[in-house]
């Protein structure tokens, strides 16, 4: 029983998400553009693939105002005319949802993997819930990986499954249940996370399989983050080279040669497809989706942008300071075991950070930065273990027996 516990919990996630979290998941502008992307996936004009997608928005949309309108006091006493809602939305926007300029559709054309992962369950399920449920499925199979990477690391099964429970738990789990990107490309780091784990361990062919696969496959998705989770592997590869003698071995090079090998064939890939690059992030930023004229001076206007941002930041996450315990406590407890572990995960983790710095924008609440979760749902169960490992009075340890001990560098 206890070696389906993890799927057991994957599973009444998915089901807390149909019960629970999916009415309360609202419209998401990005998502039109995956469901028209997988609809001319699955044969349909460009034409007919926004109007489906666009009456799939605006479903979704009026539920959500209709949801809103229910615990509304000047509003609860009125019918929710869904009908009229979804057609006077879909009449709103005649010329396809907005911002719909070409640069800025261009940007979304450059990530085919998740339509192409939607399709299937799009066929058959529809556009809303065909995204949404591939966006469940790959956080259920996030939360098991880190379930997976936990055990491995020595913790006891109720503290990998509760490891397991803060993924879902977390921001990762809240923005995992849209039909985003966030689900699959979440799973696709954690097994990086494996992958690279599994290096450092010298189990050469399991991790660089893993490792190349998950990255390329990010790379269909968010080529931009997985540029980021290969560099930081590779910095993680060196450090841990660096600082630990018992990690100067071939896995943690090769780790190295991978991370390199990848973050430079994923920046020659984008130059030679001419995929959008942060040039043209950062115009799309400060022109609101090209809709105003082109700014000259954009990573100027970037650096400002950051210092404004990163104090109001701080001010808010004191306000409820979870994660910025979290990343403490998990970051220690990370060094504590395991220096390779640590910096794998810190790098991993790293780029919610510098996808935020790249977007220091409010408006996006925690969805940018979820990465950095990654860092208390690894690191808080390995300090509860270490607890359970502390010798007793009697010098014995506490360890469940079928558990391994935790390897300290």
């Amino acid at each position: 029983m206890r070696r389906w516990l993890p799927l057991l919990v994957a599973l009444a996630w998915v089901g807390l998400w149909v019960v629970a979290l999916r009415p309360a998941v609202g419209p998401a502008n990005d998502a039109y553009r995956y469901a028209s992307a997988t609809l001319e996936l699955l044969g349909e004009t460009p034409a007919d693939a926004q109007q489906t997608a666009l009456a799939a928005y605006c479903r979704d949309q009026a539920r959500s105002d209709a949801r809103r309108a229910a615990v509304n006091p000047l509003t609860i006493d009125k019918p929710p005319r869904m009908a009229q809602r979804v057609r006077d939305c879909i009449a709103k926007y005649p010329d396809g949802l907005t911002p719909n300029k070409p640069r800025y559709e261009a940007i979304f054309g450059d990530r085919p993997g998740y339509p192409i992962l939607a399709a299937p369950l799009v066929a058959v399920l529809g556009v809303n819930a065909g995204l949404s449920v591939t966006s469940v499925l790959c956080t259920a199979i996030g939360g098991l990986l880190v379930a997976r990477l936990l055990r491995e690391l020595g913790a006891p099964v109720h503290l990998a499954v509760a490891g397991q429970v803060a993924y879902y738990g977390s921001p990762i789990g809240w923005w995992g249940s849209y039909p985003l990107t966030e689900g699959p490309v979440m799973a696709l780091t954690v097994a990086a996370l494996l992958g690279a784990w599994w290096l450092t361990r010298r189990r050469i062919m399991a991790g660089t399989v893993l490792l190349v696969g998950a990255v390329a496959v990010g790379a269909t998705m968010r080529h931009s983050t997985f540029l980021l989770v290969a560099a930081g592997l590779t910095a993680a590869a060196l450090l841990a080279a660096a600082t630990s003698r018992q990690h100067r071995h071939a896995g943690t090079f090769l780790l190295a040669g991978v991370g390199a090998a990848a973050a430079a064939g994923i920046a020659v890939t984008a130059k030679v497809l001419n995929l959008a690059g942060a040039g043209e992030t950062l115009q799309d930023k400060f022109t609101d989706h090209f809709t105003r004229p082109d700014v000259a001076d954009p990573w100027r206007r970037l650096v400002d942008l950051n210092v404004n941002f990163w104090p109001q930041w701080l001010q808010q996450e004191l306000r409820a300071p979870w994660l910025l315990a979290g990343l403490a406590l998990g970051a220690w407890a990370l060094m504590r075991h395991d220096r390779a572990l640590a910096w794998v995960t810190l790098a991993v983790a790293g780029t919610g950070l510098a996808t935020q710095v790249a977007h220091p924008v409010t408006g996006q609440g925690d969805r940018l930065y979820i990465a950095l979760w990654l860092v208390p749902v690894v690191g808080v169960p390995l300090l509860l273990a270490s607890r359970r490992d502390a010798p007793t009075a009697g010098g014995s340890s506490s360890w469940a027996a079928d558990s391994t001990p935790p390897h300290r560098s």
